[in-house]
């Protein structure tokens, strides 16, 4: 009786410890290629880095805050994947000889190879750039043209022209202009290239290599002729995308309130345009001998009446009669102004303007000196609103 009572137990714990080495190694079977699905399919896409949105009729799609912009022009985020330890680990052979890691380290990064999403691939390598200045479309009156996306509105030119803006512009006193920017780290291409590398992320904290280097050119312009402009460069995109434009909008909010002198806002944007095969396109116009970023003007509207967004009217006077004196002024440099179904915080001032120079494959000079040329009209236009 003992010695049966004995070889049970015996027997029993023996099973036990098959069952559970059975059990373990069934894990660590599962666990390998659940372990390199992550590594290649999901850690992939946590860590992609991706543009924005090309789609100028809409807001620019906001990315994961995971995707940090370059500090610097020499440091821009490249497409990687992150290699687990515990990959190597769970593939190392039972037999515990090093002929047998490597066997199964082997395999493993061939699995992880496979498991390369077309997402990867799609992002790997370069793209090609199409330099071209965009030119007129939509409907117009004499050298403007409007492109509109609205279904209830349309912009009457003529009447626009011929109307005044709620704007009056006092000189050498307080504030006048505020320029901000929702999406403070957008940046330009380091060179001019028919390709750019799908690595390449076109955002930067560094200011001097951003649209607020651009902004300074038109701030300059605007200072000079005696208009007094605050141009605020807080980050409203970095560290967090998501909510860019709710955080611009108390930062208007704020310096309305504490300058009430603030008779325009602008926010200064750039552009990007990405066909569907990955071509992209560089906007560029030849002003004076020298080559310049095609400007878009962006005004909107209450399309379906559900944005709070009644004073939209006088906003698209003074767009409108920018885009005269752009056009007028230096032939090519504006696209046409695109009218669009949405608010961009221009409810906050009656003379509010969304400004995108050049896409992501602009250079920065090309972008500062449509800067340039942007500041010299707005002084010209805003000459016409100068009281006493």
């Amino acid at each position: 009786m003992s010695r049966y009572k004995s070889f049970s137990v015996h027997s029993g714990i023996s099973r036990c410890r098959k069952a559970i080495a059975a059990i373990a190694a069934g894990i660590t079977a599962a666990a390998l290629p659940l372990t390199i699905l992550g590594v290649g399919t999901v850690g992939t896409l946590i860590f992609r880095v991706s543009d924005f949105s090309a789609h100028t009729m809409m807001p620019q799609a906001e990315i994961s805050s995971s995707e940090s912009p370059a500090e610097s022009r020499d440091d821009f985020p490249t497409v990687e994947s992150e290699h687990s330890a515990s990959s190597e680990d769970s593939s190392e052979d039972s037999s515990g000889d090093e002929s047998g890691k490597k066997k199964a380290s082997g395999s493993a990064e061939k699995e992880q190879s496979s498991s390369q999403t077309v997402s990867e691939k799609k992002n790997s390598g370069k793209g090609k750039v199409i330099e071209k200045q965009i030119g007129d479309s939509g409907y117009n009156y004499g050298s403007v043209y409007v492109k509109d996306g609205n279904s209830n509105y349309d912009l009457n030119i003529k009447k626009l022209l011929s109307s005044r803006a709620k704007c009056k512009i006092k000189k050498n006193a307080g504030y006048q202009v505020l320029i901000i920017h929702t999406h403070t780290t957008e940046s330009y291409a380091e060179k001019s290239r028919d390709w750019y590398s799908k690595k390449y992320n076109p955002r930067t904290t560094d200011k001097s290599e951003s649209v607020v280097a651009v902004a300074d050119e038109i701030e300059k312009k605007l200072s000079a002729a005696g208009i007094r402009t605050l141009h605020i460069t807080t980050y409203h995109d970095y560290p967090e995308y998501p909510g860019a434009y709710d955080r611009a909008r108390k930062t208007v909010k704020a310096y309305l309130k504490k300058y009430p002198s603030i008779e325009m806002v602008i926010d200064v944007h750039r552009d990007a345009i990405t066909r569907d095969d990955g071509t992209k396109i560089k906007p560029t116009a030849k002003i004076k001998g020298k080559k310049a970023a095609q400007v878009m003007i962006i005004t909107g509207c209450d399309n379906e009446g559900k944005l709070e967004f009644s004073g939209w009217r006088n906003n698209s006077i003074m767009a409108v009669q920018l885009q005269k004196k752009m056009t007028d002024k230096y032939e090519g440099l504006a696209r046409p102004l695109y009218f669009a179904p949405f608010r961009y915080n221009m409810d906050l001032t009656p003379n509010s303007l969304l400004i995108e120079f050049g896409t992501d494959v602009n250079t920065l000079s090309e972008a500062k000196y449509s800067g340039q040329l942007v500041g010299n009209c707005l002084v010209e236009v805003l000459e016409k609103y100068v009281v006493n």
